[in-house]
């Protein structure tokens, strides 16, 4: 009876050493890197190249069509500039005498070689003017004659002298006959026989061959 037991418990003994005995070969198995299970790669995963998209021509646009303005289409207005306003003339000199506004002057007939100028120097209040010098000028400048007015003192009437009118008196004459041909002629007072500067208004006269006298009466501008 006794060795029964033994014997079953030696049974059990081994059966339990061989279930530690393969235990212990699964253990070293599974520890011992000659029996590391081979893992199977994965598949290296190559990037897909990235295709870089090529730009395309900008299209050129269309040429846009002229358009041509049609009959009814309003074309704008011309710009109007402001006129540029002439120079101010520089006001006319003021002269102290002028040809007389009154009375009968001009030219009359006087004969063949006559070319002679008279007349009166008068101011209201003053009567006749003496000293006064006229001068008359031909178309060159040149000075035909001279002469200065004479004082009511110095004067006589004279008669049948002249076409306007048959008495009267005159304190200024002048002879023309050395240049009447360089005309337009200028008559007018100026302030000596040495001072050629105007002091009166011009006065233009023009003989022709048949000669003749004129009557030029002056007055203060002022």
């Amino acid at each position: 009876m006794k060795r029964n037991r033994e014997l079953f418990l030696l049974g059990i003994a081994l059966v339990i050493f061989a279930l530690l005995a393969c235990d212990a070969g699964n253990l070293i198995a599974f520890v011992s890197p000659t029996s590391t299970p081979t893992r199977t790669p994965r598949p290296t995963f190559t990037p897909r190249p990235t295709v870089t998209p090529t730009p395309e021509d900008t299209p050129t646009p269309a040429p846009t069509a002229t358009l041509v303005p049609s009959p009814t289409t309003r074309r704008p207005a011309a710009t109007v500039r402001p006129a540029t306003k002439a120079p101010t003339a520089p006001p006319a000199p003021q002269f102290e005498w002028k040809q007389a506004s009154h009375g009968n002057q001009g030219r009359c007939p006087a004969g063949p070689g006559t070319f002679e100028i008279k007349g009166r120097i008068s101011s209201p209040g003053e009567g006749y003017v003496g000293g006064i010098t006229v001068v008359l000028l031909g178309k060159s400048g040149k000075v035909i004659g001279k002469t200065t007015s004479r004082y009511p003192i110095e004067l006589n009437p004279e008669w049948g002298v002249s076409c306007f009118e048959e008495k009267n008196m005159f304190n200024y004459q002048l002879d023309a006959s050395a240049g009447w041909f360089d005309g337009p002629l200028t008559l007018r007072l100026v302030r000596s026989a040495t001072d050629l500067t105007p002091i009166s208004t011009d006065v233009k006269i023009t003989f022709d061959a048949s000669g003749g006298r004129y009557y030029i009466d002056w007055e203060r501008a002022r």
